[in-house]
């Protein structure tokens, strides 16, 4: 069966009894609010792909990120996420508009996928579909874990069972330019706070990355210090299984990492060492030499690079941590150049600091950036 998705954009996230959400459902529109530069005044943004949730510390939008994670890591191999506890409890439901190719017939969809109920928190009617999302059909996926296994319940329907099928034939894939199944799915790339740069041990082999082949959803804290978890090893595995892969990501790299003028260059690994060095105006130095901001935006860059498909959701947890004032200009600057020129991909990220609302530049029409936010309280610091 032929099967693809394209458009691929979060609509909303609907929570119940989940983390601080505990009063009443509470739903997070992904809508934007600002449309892309040269949209025509009458026509609505449409689905963001450059998001901000915004709060102090404590109210909720580490638990967004986590659920949005959540139910797509219940689609890997070994569940995992605040879903895959079925003693967890809370309600949870993700809905996506996307455009499904099945047996050469395209179509819009909205996907529903929901967890810790039988019925869905939120009802696609067809005028709902028609007017809100302007999509045809609703793909419902109702997903439970029972002894660690996760179940399709009967509320799904053959729209919902043939994407989780799809999903799970793909596992592991090997991630390439062109051509694969897998970067016709989906998939969640997910950087919480807790997430830092640690230099590799010494232990250095030409072993595959821990996060290496497809997943519907990858979760990327620590870079380092084993060997499998770090960038460093991502780059000598590519040295050594795709020549020209490596070299476009390095290419990438350059590019986004360093600020013009710096005359630093990341080099391909060398082999003998299995060492990536990189040349800077004081001489050759290992990797772990970059500054922390440097390594911030490789760890970030590196892993969207390599782990992307065409439909890709960022998230970024407290997207502030283990970056100065320079540092996020550089990133912002690097995200919005990567989303103007990468349809199928959305950036989702959370912070407390009010600070970066003018970095963000919410309110500025930008080329291909459709933008959006949520204020979940506004008694800020």
């Amino acid at each position: 069966m032929e099967f693809a998705i394209t458009d691929w954009k979060l609509l909303q996230l609907t929570l119940d009894e989940v983390g601080p959400f505990r009063s009443e459902p509470t739903t997070f529109s992904f809508l934007g609010d600002t449309a892309p530069l040269g949209t025509p005044e009458d026509e609505p943004p449409g689905p963001s792909n450059l998001y901000m949730l915004i709060a102090p510390n404590g109210k909720g939008k580490t638990t967004a990120l986590e659920a949005i994670y959540g139910l797509f890591a219940l689609f890997n191999r070994t569940p995992s996420g605040i879903f895959a506890d079925p003693n967890a409890g809370g309600r949870a439901q993700l809905d996506v508009r996307g455009t499904w190719l099945v047996d050469g017939a395209t179509r819009p969809v909205v996907l529903s996928i929901w967890t810790g109920a039988r019925e869905p928190l939120v009802a696609w009617s067809q005028e709902r579909l028609e007017t809100e999302a302007e999509a045809s059909v609703w793909a419902r996926l109702c997903l439970t874990v029972i002894r660690g296994e996760v179940q399709l319940l009967e509320e799904s329907n053959d729209l919902g069972r043939l994407l989780f099928r799809s999903l799970r034939e793909a596992l592991g894939e090997s991630p390439t330019e062109t051509g694969s199944a897998a970067e016709r799915l989906p998939t969640v790339l997910y950087f919480p706070a807790d997430r830092s740069v640690v230099a590799p041990t010494e232990r250095r082999i030409v072993a595959s990355p821990a996060c290496w082949g497809y997943q519907p959803a990858h979760r990327f804290s620590q870079d380092g210090p084993d060997w499998e978890s770090s960038i460093d090893n991502l780059l000598v595995w590519l040295e050594w299984l795709d020549e020209a892969q490596l070299k476009d990501l390095l290419q990438r790299l350059n590019e986004h990492v360093f600020d013009e003028g710096t005359e630093k260059l990341i080099l391909r690994p060398d082999r003998t060492h299995l060492l990536t060095l990189v040349s800077t105006p004081t001489g050759i130095h290992p990797l772990a030499s970059l500054s922390h901001g440097e390594r911030s935006l490789l760890q970030l860059f590196a892993r969207v690079f390599t782990q992307s498909t065409r439909n890709t959701v960022v998230l970024i947890d407290e997207i502030e941590l283990h970056l100065h004032t320079k540092w996020m200009h550089r990133m912002f600057s690097g995200f919005k150049h990567i989303l103007e020129e990468t349809r199928g991909l959305s950036l989702i990220f959370t912070t407390h600091d009010r600070e970066l609302i003018e970095v963000f530049e919410y309110e500025r029409p930008e080329s291909g950036l459709t933008k959006g936010g949520f204020l979940i309280r506004k008694d800020l610091a």
